[in-house]
């Protein structure tokens, strides 16, 4: 294994790769079923079925029967490897602290308290807490889900004293063929020299409250809140200034290492080329601390409640080799005393007199750019609206920019008379009666309203 995690290749990788081979064969062509691995290392078994899955596939189409019994080994002499074979080394259960019987709710309660504990931000001083808290969450996932955890107990039952890997085992753990073999080759090997340094650092969410025309208008806001900066000491480079470096001996210095046709990211000095031979006391070599973060963030106009900003790479800064987090802005945007608001539309109250509201005349409205005039048209109902178009918040996307603002007329009725303005009211409702538009003063409704005054 050496060689090859000099190569920048983990043992992880050369598994998972190893697991997605298997599984390709076994379902691709009975020709690999009772294929068998004498001592051969991980490494090589990747190699081999790599090389030979497309070698044997037209072959195997043509005629299936010739290898569906044949025994394949590899000579230990072709690679300087240690032999290496599938096992569970993880027991689920035992990580979780739960019996193999144990009930989702026995199984979710050990999650929760276990993930509280090893969480890496409550345990930001004890780096093997994150790999504790992957374990964890890697055992929650399968044993919450009944059908994974069916295929694991299977799989955990018949390989605890095997000494070889089954293809089956691999159908067991949900690892499936699809597609064509060199949709099937390209996933694997993709994954497999995945480019480990464009890992990103975690984000960050924050709360940001707005005023109703800060929201309208659109506006700049100034952001601090609490991060992962870079290190002061040494600038974010994870050593001290001056301190010396020495050139990768594993990508010679280029930061990517190549074996053909893939090229991938050097895993030993994170695509930089030189190693670091003193690390920074401040960080510890992480090149981050814990700081605060500012940040200038322009809000366009037109947003609502609960609207999110992304802005990219302003999260938590990564480190060596680790892109920084985004930052996901989520506005509370408060209710304005004047302005009722429905999408990109606005509504707004104008309160007349009732004589306006018969009469019709000029009204002064609010709006979103000052005080504006409008008509009232003559005999206006209560409630009644009056559209002003283009009068309102900017639209995200569409043909349509702006949307509406809406007048809703509010009459107000005195609430008493004089004598004059009463024998004047009086009048004009028995000339409405006796126009016919009611049959009797009783059901006038203005005869009504003056009535009760």
């Amino acid at each position: 294994m050496g060689r090859f995690n000099r190569l920048g290749f983990g043992q992880k990788s050369l598994f998972r790769a190893r697991r997605h081979l298997l599984s390709s064969a076994s379902n691709a062509s009975p020709a690999y079923h009772g294929v068998r691995f004498g001592g051969a290392s991980v490494f090589q078994q990747v190699l081999f079925f790599a090389r030979n899955i497309y070698s044997c596939s037209l072959e195997v189409s043509r005629r299936p029967d010739r290898f569906s019994t044949v025994e394949i080994r590899l000579m230990n002499r072709n690679f300087h490897a240690t032999g290496l074979c599938y096992s569970i080394e993880r027991d689920f259960y035992e990580i979780l602290g739960v019996p193999k019987d144990a009930s989702q709710d026995e199984i979710k309660k050990a999650f929760h308290v276990l993930a509280k504990k090893y969480h890496p931000d409550a345990n930001k001083n004890n780096p093997s807490a994150k790999r504790k808290f992957q374990e964890i969450r890697d055992a929650y996932e399968t044993l919450r889900d009944s059908e994974r955890r069916a295929q694991y107990d299977r799989v955990r039952t018949r390989g605890s004293g095997e000494g070889e890997y089954a293809a089956a085992d691999a159908e067991d753990m949900n690892y499936s063929y699809q597609g064509h073999f060199s949709d099937s080759f390209h996933k694997i090997f993709s994954e497999f020299f995945k480019d480990e340094a464009e890992n990103f650092a975690t984000d960050i969410q924050v709360d940001l409250h707005l005023s109703f025309s800060e929201a309208a208008k659109g506006c700049i806001k100034d952001l601090s809140f609490n991060a992962r900066v870079p290190c002061d000491s040494c600038n974010g480079h994870g050593y001290p200034i001056g301190a010396k470096l020495r050139v990768c001996p594993t990508c010679k210095g280029i930061g990517r290492v190549t074996l053909p046709p893939f090229t991938s990211t050097c895993n030993s000095c994170k695509g930089s080329g030189q190693i670091i031979k003193e690390y920074c006391t401040t960080c510890r070599g992480s090149g981050v601390v814990e700081g605060v973060k500012e940040v200038k963030v322009t809000i366009p106009a037109g947003v609502d409640y609960g609207d999110t900003i992304h802005v990219p790479k302003a999260g938590n800064s990564g480190g060596r080799g680790v892109q920084p987090g985004s930052l996901y802005i989520r506005l509370k945007v408060k209710k304005d005393p004047v302005f009722e608001r429905d999408g990109a539309d606005i509504y707004v109250d104008s309160h007349i007199s009732f004589t306006q509201a018969i009469l019709g005349g000029k009204v002064d409205v609010p709006t979103l750019s000052g005080k504006m005039q409008v008509e009232i048209p003559k005999g206006v109902q209560p409630g009644q609206l009056l559209v002003l178009r283009g009068r309102g918040l900017p639209k995200q996307g569409g043909f349509i920019n702006q949307g509406d603002q809406y007048v809703r007329f509010r009459i107000n009725f005195p609430t008493s008379l004089n004598e004059r303005q009463r024998e004047l009211i009086e009048e004009y409702a028995r000339d409405e009666c006796n126009s016919g538009n009611n049959t009797s003063a009783e059901g006038n409704w203005l005869y009504q309203q003056l009535s009760t005054g």
